[in-house]
């Protein structure tokens, strides 16, 4: 490894000159590496240190670099911490004098590029790293965030890298995320693990449901082992826990109220399982319902014959109603 630096003089318009310093450095792999995994390697550096300038020597195998101290010191870092044929389990953490911290974390299960683009996409939208890469030629994953982000990030990992038979039961994995609050609302995340919604269309409708209808944003599925992944504020977590208990059932069984209250405010949901009714007449009713109650907060599952509706008691009442009137029989 070398390294050079340049004294580069800025001038500020206002402010005196201040001087400031680009730092270049070279990394040649010990280990036999691939063009796509010296252009993984390259890509990671600018990503996830966001160094300014990286070229990769295929024939050599070696990464030229250059740009500031901070961001050259973590490549210099990451780059031996990813020259090994195979991963190990040791605790690879990085310190950067800004506060964030650095990890690289080598997967055992999650191994198929599907998996791995689910499992970065979890990490992007419910943890909101932004800073990840992965390193494929010995399953690495390299983030580099606030400490908040990173043991978050590092829970999520450890729930969904694990082999399919040792995936916790049906009971909700429970953290509580540090760092700024979420609107203000608290800071929970779950990881559920489903029993019942199993198939890609189920699983697709049953996360519709939880965005449109529990306003859950920060969610995302683990398809492999039926894992939910979400983050949001205390109410909008139990509706969504509710939700999910209500729903991931074999058809025909139900369990406990079929309606919930959100605590302080007018706010309820309810299920209404439907009985001899087909899907067109379950379309018509949730168009009915939408635009004669305007109800904004509907949505149905055909498969199960389920309209799930959010909205005042007013409007949930005036919902039952509306179907009783028509002759739709439910729950």
């Amino acid at each position: 490894m070398t390294r050079t630096i340049l004294a580069l003089l800025t001038y500020a318009v206002i402010s005196p000159a201040q001087p400031s310093a680009t730092v270049t450095g070279t990394w040649h792999f010990a280990t036999p590496q691939s063009a796509q995994s010296l252009q993984e390697a390259e890509m990671m550096i600018k990503t996830v240190a966001l160094v300014s300038q990286v070229s990769a020597d295929i024939p050599t195998a070696t990464l030229n670099f250059s740009g500031r101290i901070e961001a050259v010191n973590f490549a210099e870092w990451v780059l031996p911490q990813l020259d090994k044929a195979a991963g190990d389990d040791a605790v690879h953490e990085y310190k950067s004098p800004s506060g964030d911290i650095g990890r690289v974390n080598f997967i055992r299960n999650v191994q198929k590029p599907q998996e791995l683009l689910e499992l970065l996409t979890i990490l992007r939208t419910v943890a909101d790293v932004q800073k990840v890469f992965t390193f494929s030629s010995n399953h690495a994953i390299v983030l580099l965030g606030p400490e908040w982000q990173v043991a978050f990030s590092e829970w999520i990992i450890d729930l969904i890298d694990r082999p399919i038979q040792q995936k916790p039961g049906s009971a909700p994995q429970e953290f509580t995320v540090g760092g700024p609050d979420y609107r203000g609302l608290g800071h929970g995340a779950r990881v559920n693990f489903l029993s019942s919604v199993t198939a890609q269309r189920q699983t697709q409708e049953l996360l519709t449901v939880l965005r449109t209808i529990g306003d859950v944003q920060k969610i995302f599925s683990y398809s492999t082992s039926h894992a939910f992944v979400l983050r949001t504020g205390d109410t909008d977590l139990q509706r969504a826990e509710w939700l999910i208990e209500q729903l991931d059932l074999p058809a025909g069984q139900v369990s406990g109220p079929t309606s919930f209250n959100a605590p302080g405010g007018d706010d309820m949901t309810r299920i209404f399982r439907l009985r001899d009714a087909a899907p067109e007449g379950i379309q018509a009713a949730v168009t009915g319902i939408r635009s004669e109650l305007n109800v904004n907060k509907i949505f149905s599952i055909m498969e199960t014959a389920t309209i799930i509706v959010r909205g005042t008691t007013a409007q949930i009442a005036a919902t039952s109603k509306w179907m009783a009137v028509r002759g739709v029989l439910f729950d």
